[in-house]
């Protein structure tokens, strides 16, 4: 499991995250490791951290599983991308999307949850 990054923005002090986490293994290429993120006890998010790239992969896992590679192998639907070392004025870049497809698409709320706040919920997930 990572235990060092490259993380610039942390959470303030006494902040507790809202997502609990599970740590599923290496990924399918061996490129990262892989965390479930759950909401509440219900399955959310797959994240796959990327060490090399300092990013950790988004998957959905409220979707159904799609053909990936030209029907190679199923996966979930990817719905971002976020930066390690993101710094807080880019951090709004990152979040807001994936905030958008729970909302949107499952009807996911975030109560009281910004993208700051989703933003950590994330890298704590991975331990970073």
């Amino acid at each position: 499991m990572p235990q060092e990054s490259n993380r610039v923005v942390y959470p303030p002090e006494g902040w507790q995250n809202s997502l609990g986490s599970e740590f599923i293994g290496p990924d399918r290429f061996g490129n990262g490791q892989m965390f479930d993120a759950n909401l509440q006890g219900s399955p959310l998010v797959r994240l796959i951290y990327d060490p090399r790239d300092d990013q950790i992969t988004v998957r959905c896992l409220r979707c159904d599983q799609q053909d990936q590679a030209g029907g190679r192998f199923q996966d979930y639907r990817m719905i971002g991308i976020v930066s390690i070392n993101a710094t807080a004025l880019l951090v709004p870049m990152n979040t807001p999307r994936i905030m958008k497809h729970l909302s949107d698409v499952h009807e996911v709320t975030l109560d009281g949850i910004d993208d700051m706040d989703f933003f950590n919920c994330l890298l704590d997930c991975c331990d970073l």
